[in-house]
């Protein structure tokens, strides 16, 4: 997605992979859409404006991640209590 090399080190991994299902629409942004135009702020924003715009992109795909994380370990949880309330 950025094609200039940024001032801090890079992180190769340019998108995430999260299922549908995985983000609730009520947190789901199109993270594609947003990659791109935190690339465009940072084309325009110069060396320094670039490496807090990638940054930025970087934390933006890692919340992304975690809230797929999250949402897959409240569907295990309710499994769980769902079991657990059979055996009970």
């Amino acid at each position: 997605m950025f094609s200039r090399s940024p001032a801090l080190p890079r992180d190769h991994r340019t998108s995430i992979t999260v299922e549908k299902d995985e983000m609730p629409s009520e947190n789901h942004i199109e993270l594609e859409i947003a990659l791109r135009k935190i690339h465009e702020l940072a084309m325009v924003d110069g060396d320094l404006g670039y490496a807090y715009w990638y940054k930025v992109g970087q934390l933006l795909q890692r919340a992304a991640g975690m809230q797929a994380e999250i949402d897959s370990l409240n569907r295990e949880l309710e499994r769980c209590r769902a079991m657990r309330a059979k055996t009970e």
